[in-house]
């Protein structure tokens, strides 16, 4: 089945080997959704044009047209766009925007924000992404990559696939962090919960899913009385990767209850910046470095903490490659 996105809904084509199969079992598996969701799809679906029911049976050729879900309007001014290129763009995520909307639920994210602002990027990927080539956790703010051609997009990807793009994020960690420190343990899913990951330590048995390596390295920059500014890099990228690994060290985010964190009232959430980015450009393959302060907001929350009287090296705040 072939699968496209644009105008805000996703068009799907019937092929041979769906012929005869009930419509909401196709949308399940060619969106990678529950068959609950799948059902709530049908409502919005248009079958060569025309309504359809849950338990349709479909032929080869079909057109299948499934509606953007109702919602509040994207608005093409509330992107930050750091990077505008003929291939690529670079965005800013703000804190508590999900990178991509739940598959079948309305509501704000970057990809619609995307789409709205740059309709080509509609069409680029995986369906509902916009072009996004990687994400941030809803809580974490700062840089992604975004491609604006299918080109783009599988170097990218493959970029990806081979650690060659570094990413550099700034986390205020609990606790006094004076010393820097690589993190090299691999991670894999948490075996009571869906929506936690954990490090695997060897011989430790695997649950949902073979861990992966990842490898983070962490430098404090700025120590506090009770939490630590840190920036920590890598050229991995495991769902979760800085918020355990962090934790696993004893230096959970400050405010990341799903991973142990204290609790401070100054801060709406946890600070997880992705600050930088090294990649490759996608034509020339020369080495391409962006970086974003912290926000504004979370700059004048750090200024209010109480600063230890031992203060933390001031390191180069530049990714390893672009030295």
């Amino acid at each position: 089945m072939s699968v496209s996105a644009g105008d805000g809904a996703t068009e799907l084509v019937a092929g041979a080997e769906h012929a005869g199969r009930r419509l909401d079992d196709v949308l399940a598996e060619a969106l990678g959704v529950g068959r609950r969701t799948a059902v709530r799809l049908v409502e919005r679906t248009r079958v060569n044009g025309r309504r359809a029911s849950k338990g349709e049976r479909l032929r080869a050729g079909d057109r299948v047209v499934v509606q953007a879900a109702p919602g509040p309007a994207a608005s093409e001014t509330s992107l930050e766009v750091v990077l505008d290129g003929e291939d690529v763009l670079v965005v800013a995520k703000p804190a508590g925007l999900p990178t991509v909307a739940l598959r079948g639920a309305a509501g704000d994210s970057l990809a619609a924000r995307i789409a709205a602002r740059f309709p080509e990027c509609a069409a680029i990927g995986q369906p509902g992404e916009s072009g996004l080539v990687h994400r941030l956790d809803t809580g974490t703010s700062g840089l992604l990559l975004v491609a604006r051609t299918a080109e783009a997009y599988a170097n990218l990807r493959a970029q990806f696939r081979e650690h060659r793009v570094e990413k550099q994020y700034l986390a205020l960690v609990a606790g006094r962090l004076t010393d820097e420190v690589r993190i090299a343990t691999p991670i894999g899913q948490h075996r009571r919960s869906r929506t936690r990951m954990r490090t695997v330590a060897p011989g430790m048995p695997s649950e949902r899913y073979t861990p992966r390596p990842a490898t983070t390295d962490v430098v404090p920059l700025r120590v506090f009385a009770d939490a630590t500014l840190v920036r920590a890099t890598t050229c991995s990228g495991v769902r979760h990767q800085i918020r355990v690994h962090l934790a696993s060290i004893g230096h959970p985010l400050v405010n990341d209850t799903t991973y142990g964190g204290p609790t401070l009232a100054a801060l709406p959430g946890f600070v997880l910046h992705a600050s930088a980015l090294r990649w490759h450009d996608v034509r020339t393959g020369s080495e391409r470095w962006l970086e974003l302060p912290l926000p504004a907001t979370v700059e004048s929350a750090l200024a209010q903490l109480e600063p230890d009287v031992r203060d933390a090296r001031r390191a180069d705040p530049r990714p390893h490659g672009a030295r």
